[in-house]
């Protein structure tokens, strides 16, 4: 196994989607780039739903190696069983096979030049005057590395860039509880559809089914305290909102996973730093899909490194200019997202069953602010909970 050099241009940590398309741009943009992820294999352990946007709007063909299931829509599914169905937008893309997605990713920026430290962890990171020293074990064996920028793609547990001073950590109460099995057997609604399912089944989160191929995903996201996911998920499988279709289903995968709802951390750059993904917020507090977010502003800081590398000009100043970008095309989106959360925690299931009463069975695409004057218009009882989006 080749040795880890002794300097970098660009050393990025975690090779998530995030990390593996930060590492990509910065490569292929001409920096001398070392991608480091503490797992032996790249895409384990799985802790998502594994639905992706439309890879081709990342120039990524959607090969059949990793994609399970094409995505045309989904059902929104009140307590009361009402279904509005949604279709395109958002809702257009695919479930993919994490374990071989990820890896994929990481092999492209393999391709691009990045070098690849696996079963490798970060031990701490050292502020230099031109960089930083990153502390790293590889493979049993300590190195120290030099290196100009530093990408902190650790996920939600980040704490590369605590490193460095920026506050990366998640208030316990925002991070969402999730559990899934890939099931078989599984009886869908239309296996070109995502199933999500709302209200005291699953308190302050929901329940999804994800057509992947041969499998369904079924999984639970909830933030409360009083059971475990995991609890709420297995009597899930039993609820008359299914009729029996997972009464023969038979699990082949268990995941779990922790996933940050509570909106970006205030500051995602400093002298020589950038974070980027779960480690940065880069999650739809709503929904807690990330993936397709994360790559895009993974390429952002990628491309924003070779900037710098090229220009010699390592300060926050420059580098401010990645936070520009990410913030310009998703803050408002994510703060909107954080407050149509906070409004859907609230609900209870006789206000979420009057809002399914309230809005059309069939919906282009979810705007929660041309929704609620409709909400409101045939529910006034709860113009308390949208007042401030009307």
């Amino acid at each position: 196994m080749k040795a880890l050099n002794d300097s970098y241009d660009v050393v990025v940590v975690g090779a998530g989607p995030a990390g593996s398309m930060a590492s990509y741009n910065a490569s292929k943009n001409g920096a001398k780039t070392l991608l480091i992820e503490k797992s032996q294999e790249i895409g384990t352990p799985v802790r998502c739903a594994e639905a992706v946007p439309r890879l081709e709007d990342f120039g990524i063909n959607p090969d059949p190696s990793f994609v399970k299931s094409y995505i045309r829509g989904g059902y929104l599914i009140a307590p009361n069983g009402k279904k509005i169905v949604v279709k395109g937008g958002k809702t257009d893309g695919y479930v993919v096979e994490r374990k071989v997605f990820d890896k994929f990713l990481a092999i492209r920026s393999g391709q691009a030049g990045t070098q690849i430290a696996v079963k490798s962890r970060v031990t701490k990171i050292e502020k230099t005057d031109d960089g930083y020293n990153v502390f790293v074990n590889y493979l049993g064996d300590e190195y120290i590395v030099k290196s100009k920028i530093v990408i902190a793609a650790d996920g939600v547990e980040s704490n590369i860039a605590e490193y460095a001073g920026l506050k990366t950590k998640k208030n316990p109460k925002e991070i969402c509880s999730c559990a899934e099995y890939e099931m078989t057997n599984v009886k869908l609604l239309n296996n070109e559809m995502m199933e999500f399912y709302f209200g005291d089944i699953c308190p302050k989160g929901y329940i999804w089914l994800f057509p992947k191929g041969d499998t369904v995903n079924v999984g639970i996201g909830v933030i409360d305290s009083k059971k475990r996911a995991i609890d709420y998920l297995d009597e899930f499988l039993t609820h008359p909102l299914v009729e029996g279709r997972l009464d023969n289903a038979v699990p082949v995968e268990f995941k779990v996973g922790g996933d940050p709802v509570g909106g970006p951390i205030k500051k995602t750059v400093a002298d020589n730093i950038m974070v980027v993904g779960d480690a940065a917020g880069h999650v739809s507090p709503l929904t807690g899909g990330g993936i397709g977010l994360s790559m895009d502003c993974g390429l952002m800081a990628g491309d924003v490194a070779a900037q710098s590398i090229r220009a010699e000009n390592y300060s926050e100043e420059f580098l401010d200019l990645y936070e520009k970008k990410w913030k310009e095309k998703y803050y408002k989106l994510l703060m909107n997202d954080l407050k149509y959360k906070n409004i859907l925690q609230k609900l209870s299931d006789d206000e979420l069953n009057a809002i399914a009463n309230s809005i059309p069975e069939n919906l282009e695409e979810v705007d929660v602010g041309k929704l609620a004057i409709k909400i409101v218009a045939k529910a006034p009882s709860l113009l308390r909970h949208f007042k401030e989006l009307l």
